[in-house]
């Protein structure tokens, strides 16, 4: 996993965390239907904000990895010459 330089991104992580290891815990004990939905809920919520936060913060744009993009093979040239 890589290191986490922003605080505020770190913070979501650890609450990511958290929220991973109870939905794991439920799912040992065979928990009701409904605790385990609203667990889920909060992860993929406390996601969505770690999306947001990466998008907005400038320590997290900054450091954002780039990613070079999916190129499509080119048509062959030579068959539209003739």
């Amino acid at each position: 996993m890589p290191q986490v330089t922003c605080p505020g991104l770190r913070a979501f992580a650890t609450l990511l965390r958290e929220k991973y290891d109870l939905r794991f815990a439920l799912i040992a004990r065979n928990a009701p239907d409904d605790e385990l939905r609203n667990v889920e809920a909060e992860v993929f919520r406390v996601n969505r904000l770690m999306t947001s936060h990466r998008r907005r913060c400038p320590d997290c744009t900054k450091t954002r990895t780039v990613v070079t993009p999916f190129r499509r093979p080119r048509a062959n040239l030579l068959r539209w010459v003739n």
